[in-house]
């Protein structure tokens, strides 16, 4: 973990931290004085033989002005005061309490809050690529599972370590104030106590790391289970799900098992010290206050605070797994920041004039670095206004060709130009500006229609929204919702129809009004009734664009100025429909089956 890189989140905090830190030290000092207040309770209010000389003690009272009200001879007026002094201290120990929690607190959230804003913003930055390697639900996690076990971390590791361990030292101190050869055992014993610890903290990391990789499965599971149950109730599998589930959770349950045998085995091995300690002062400090060497108050007192040292070792004891996850959730939540896009504006980058002339293929290689050849050596020029359908067999390569130019990934031989320019220099938000997609798998936000449809301009107005609606043949459907253009269209526009969705992606479009347009498929998934719909809107929507048109269904690519056959990531063939046909080879070959 890098700790200076951690530490840097916390330093606009700085001056909050320092005072979350004074009402530590007021904690830590409370509980001292509240075992002086017993001390003197015993030593001058309830023993028949005060002792003469309190040394420090009576300086401090002296100090706070204390000193004449404590040296009365009137045994009850002593009591009196200390009975009114320890709700006081106790105030005051709450008070602090309260002020290290709220700044603590607050200091917490604002980390959290902003490392939730980086982690967004860098996921949104990330290239296609990232997407393809790490499953959404894993990501989820880091996002979700990772960023609370880093906010437990801020709030439980700095009051643990600041305020338990000033506690410790204020009572560590008292101790040899009281007694210094009884303090000075506790000393040699507490290294002994925190020497296990070290073992624990390794056992302890491995088992957090795996907890939460395991945890991102759940999360994996769980995503899966909610975006596929229309499958997997037709396919009657829910038993195969839960099986499946519990496998996952199962797993996660036996870390966490492993994880709390080892944070338990902590505590009774703390005890066990302690108690040893506790056993021989009690032993030798009994022996001296019957023989009065030591006054009984003293020996309460230093009994006390060995007491109130145990529970903040104990404490550190149960941090140890804390600070084990927070470092594990802290190198998953950097892995990500620290994350590189693959695609991005190169120094120097231009933007893109508004397209007037051709895209060409110069050339152009590809693969997804698994050892298969996707393109090879393509050479296509596609004329401004001109409409050129890409065709083939599944996994030929004809969506790559698309997402090569809007540079979802870059070619790994040859170039992409459009007007002349090479897209690689040029901005990224000028070049897919100028690009429209509709594709077959619509994605919808669980937001209103008109939302979903305005997502290509967000200032755009009722009427421009309207007026693309009908060109999509859109509104009709949309006018007859509960709410028409206000309805919430659900996940994924779940609560629409394939048609339904597929018109309101192509108002989308519309409404960007780009020169450059990509059909991926888009009316391979829809009824007949349906696909007339969505194809005339097509047709509205490829009017005056240059339009790349990926297909299965040659039935959608007959019109096309060219056809583009892909086969095995060659060009096999080029022509019109009826050129093609005549050729009696690939492309004849998918229209009889068709």
């Amino acid at each position: 973990m890098n700790y200076k890189r951690a530490i840097a989140y916390i330093k606009p905090y700085k001056v909050r931290f320092a005072w979350a830190m004074v009402c530590m030290c007021v904690f830590a000092l409370m509980t001292s004085a509240y075992m002086l207040l017993i001390k003197l309770l015993f030593d001058r209010i309830l023993s028949n033989n005060p002792p003469a000389d309190n040394g420090a003690i009576d300086k401090v009272l002296n100090f706070t002005g204390l000193s004449g009200w404590l040296n009365t001879s009137d045994k009850m007026d002593m009591l009196l005061i200390i009975i009114i002094l320890i709700p006081i201290v106790f105030a005051i120990k709450g008070l602090a309490d309260y002020g290290k929690n709220y700044l603590l607190n607050y200091i917490g959230q604002n980390i959290i809050r902003l490392l939730r804003d980086q982690l967004y913003g860098k996921l949104i930055q990330l290239s296609h690529d990232f997407y393809v390697r790490n499953s959404s639900s894993k990501i989820m996690s880091r996002v979700t599972n990772d960023i609370n076990a880093l906010y437990t971390a801020v709030l439980k590791v700095p009051s643990c370590l600041i305020k338990d361990g000033l506690t410790v030292i204020a009572m560590i101190c008292l101790l040899f104030y009281l007694h210094w050869k009884f303090a000075l055992i506790g000393v040699v014993i507490v290294p002994l106590i925190i020497l296990p610890l070290v073992q624990f903290a390794r056992k302890m990391r491995k088992a957090s790391k795996e907890g939460q990789i395991q945890m991102a499965e759940i999360y994996s599971s769980l995503q899966e289970m909610l975006s596929g149950f229309s499958v997997i109730k037709a396919f009657s599998q829910e038993d195969h799900e839960k099986k499946k589930f519990k496998k996952d959770n199962d797993a996660y349950y036996h870390i966490q098992q492993r994880l709390l045998r080892v944070e338990a085995r902590s505590s009774p091995i703390m005890e066990a010290l302690g108690s040893i300690v506790a056993a021989i002062v009690l032993w030798f400090g009994g022996r001296e206050v019957l023989s009065g060497q030591w006054a009984p108050g003293a020996f309460v007192a230093f009994f006390g605070a060995l007491f109130s040292i145990y529970q903040p070792l104990k404490s550190f004891a149960q941090l140890n797994s804390t600070i084990q996850q927070a470092i594990t959730a802290s190198e998953r939540i950097f892995e990500i920041l620290d994350e590189k896009p693959t695609i991005f504006d190169k120094q120097g980058s231009e933007e893109l004039p508004k397209f007037s002339n051709k895209i060409e293929y110069k050339n152009v290689s590809f693969d997804y670095g698994v050892g298969k050849q996707i393109l090879n050596n393509v050479n296509v020029t596609i004329p401004a206004g001109k409409t050129f359908a890409f065709v083939g067999a599944s996994g030929s390569g004809k969506t790559t060709v698309a997402n090569l130019l809007l540079r979802f990934y870059d070619v790994k031989g040859g170039e992409i130009l459009i007007d002349g320019k090479n897209i690689r220099d040029v901005k990224l938000n000028s070049l897919r500006a100028q690009i429209g997609v509709v594709s077959q798998d619509v994605l919808l936000f669980n937001e209103t229609v008109r939302y979903n449809i305005s997502y290509a301009k967000m200032d755009a107005t009722d009427e421009e929204i309207e007026t693309v609606a009908k060109a999509a043949n859109a509104h009709n459907f949309i006018s007859k919702m509960p709410d028409k253009y206000n309805t919430v269209v659900g996940e994924r526009g779940m609560k629409l129809s394939g048609g339904e969705k597929q018109r309101i992606a192509i108002a989308r479009a519309m409404l960007k009004n780009p020169p450059i347009l990509i059909l991926d498929e888009a009316t391979s998934a829809l009824d007949t009734e349906s696909e007339k719909l969505v194809q005339e809107a097509i047709e509205n929507l490829m009017k005056n664009r240059t339009v790349i048109l990926i297909a299965h269904r040659l039935t959608t690519v007959k019109n096309a100025d060219q056809i583009i056959v892909i086969d095995k990531g060659n060009i096999a063939e080029t022509g019109t429909h009826e050129e093609l046909l005549a050729k009696n080879g690939i492309y004849t070959k998918l229209h009889d089956m068709q």
